[in-house]
């Protein structure tokens, strides 16, 4: 398979050459006469391969497009060979204002990692750098979680599980507790410059914690409607109290116990724009992660409730879930739920990433287990939350789709706009009426070996 595509990309590339020799550069990407022209900007994200085929480590690509080009099926866009490289060692952590007229981006691991960089779109790969570098690493890492929480505002955080706290003398001791550290800092997005920053420790309650739950990772904060709170979701491990090895500084790791119950889904709230005042809240639910992997998991509905994508639920347990923060008392409405299991007749199913396009109507990209209890394929569902129902959408290879690099789900009025496309094939971007949930193909998306088409702002 990788010769074959490596062959057709050598035959693509004598065709564009051909081409733009003949003076028509249709192959080479869209047409754009007039770059910064344009009201509205569409910017397609692609990963590099690094070692692995879809392992996204090599870096990113961004190239922008019109909403007219994006939903043409005429239009070849070539994000690998004609797009901006942006500055990352790995995957970038892409953001953009809700007009498309900025990108945002804080720079994943490597010598510049925490570095925040904000540019205005003016199309093609013409992405103008605007305001100051912003270092957050000192704050939260070289690998901080981040999002644009709302217009204008940034939220990244790191959180980092504690050494265990015990009891006694080695061999003979007894676990107590794990805590977490929490690393939080504002931006401000239009003036770039860090606003704020916060630093706690978290624990879960008595229970929990003696029975070794601990929150291991932190991820997707946004803010409120009213922007009074900020919502951070929450991954949660569990240690076995009673089983541990000394590692090579003489102290205990204890095992993770994978065979106990998960914990009940969880997110942290903080109040903003102080970041004071951490609590942890939980749903009674589903027993899950809330902090999503690379795509934005929560989004503030238009009855300004906050509406939350989990994943990870274990196998039997009835798949991935939405669920419902209240907006006026800032806990779970544990009377809601939103099941996709239920919804499409499925088992154990795995949201990769959502978008919300108003009034109760969301996009969910999942996938699936097969037969030998691998998660495979990558599908699309219209989903109803105020009906809790959802219809599926059907893609040429479905079944060897892989969204779990897919960082962002574009929207622009009533349109939403998904990149579809095997890792090293070509594929299109795909527009979906948020009303009649009517499906359109779109611009095609050309593909090199190993890499990956992972987002539309």
């Amino acid at each position: 398979m990788n010769t074959m595509i490596a062959n057709q990309l050598k035959v693509y590339g004598t065709v564009v050459l051909a081409l733009a020799l003949s003076g028509c550069a249709k192959d080479e990407g869209p047409d754009i006469d007039k770059p910064g022209e344009s009201d509205r900007w569409i910017t397609i994200s692609g990963a590099l391969m690094d070692e692995q085929p879809g392992d996204g480590n090599g870096g990113t690509m961004v190239y922008a497009i019109t909403p007219e080009q994006a939903r043409d099926p005429e239009v070849k866009i070539n994000v690998f060979d004609q797009g901006m490289h942006v500055k990352s060692q790995r995957t970038a952590r892409l953001q953009a204002s809700a007009d498309g007229r900025f990108l945002y981006n804080i720079q994943y691991v490597g010598d510049d990692g925490g570095v925040f960089n904000k540019y205005i779109v003016n199309g093609g790969k013409n992405f103008q750098p605007d305001g100051p570098e912003v270092a957050t690493a000192d704050y939260v890492s070289t690998s901080p979680r981040w999002m644009k929480a709302a217009e204008g505002i940034g939220i990244a955080v790191k959180g980092t599980a504690n050494d265990a706290v015990y009891t006694g003398t080695l061999p003979n001791i007894e676990y107590q507790y794990t805590t977490t550290q929490v690393d939080v800092i504002s931006l401000d997005l239009n003036n770039p410059q860090i606003t704020r920053t916060a630093s706690f420790e978290i624990a879960l309650s008595d229970e929990e914690k003696a029975a070794g739950y601990h929150i291991w990772r932190i991820d997707m904060p946004i803010l409120n409607k009213a922007k009074t709170k900020v919502y951070i979701g929450a991954g949660v491990r569990k240690f076995d109290p009673n089983s541990f090895t000394i590692d090579e500084n003489g102290l205990p790791e204890f095992d993770r116990d994978e065979a106990s119950p998960q914990s009940w889904a969880k997110t942290i709230v903080l109040d903003y724009p102080s970041l004071s005042n951490p609590k942890i809240i939980t749903s009674s639910q589903t027993r899950a992660s809330t902090n999503g992997y690379r795509s934005q998991m929560q989004y503030i509905g238009t009855d300004g409730h906050v509406y939350q994508a989990t994943s990870g639920e274990a196998v039997g347990d009835g798949g991935s879930r939405i669920l419902r923060i209240d907006a006026n008392t800032n806990e779970y409405d544990n009377d809601y739920v939103f099941s996709l299991d239920q919804a499409l007749g499925v088992s154990d199913s795995y949201i990769h990433a959502w978008k919300y396009a108003g009034d109760g109507i969301g996009f969910v990209v999942y996938s699936l287990l097969n037969g030998s209890g691998e998660r495979t394929g990558g599908y699309i569902a219209r989903v109803d939350l105020n009906s809790k129902t959802a219809s599926k959408y059907t893609f040429p290879n479905e079944a060897n789709l892989n969204f779990r690099q897919i960082q962002h789900i574009g929207i622009e009025g009533d349109e939403v706009y998904v990149a579809v496309a095997p890792v090293g094939e070509n594929g299109n971007i795909y527009v979906f009426d948020r009303e009649t949930g009517e499906m359109t193909q779109g611009a095609t998306l050309i593909n090199k070996a190993g890499n990956q088409y992972i987002g539309v702002y």
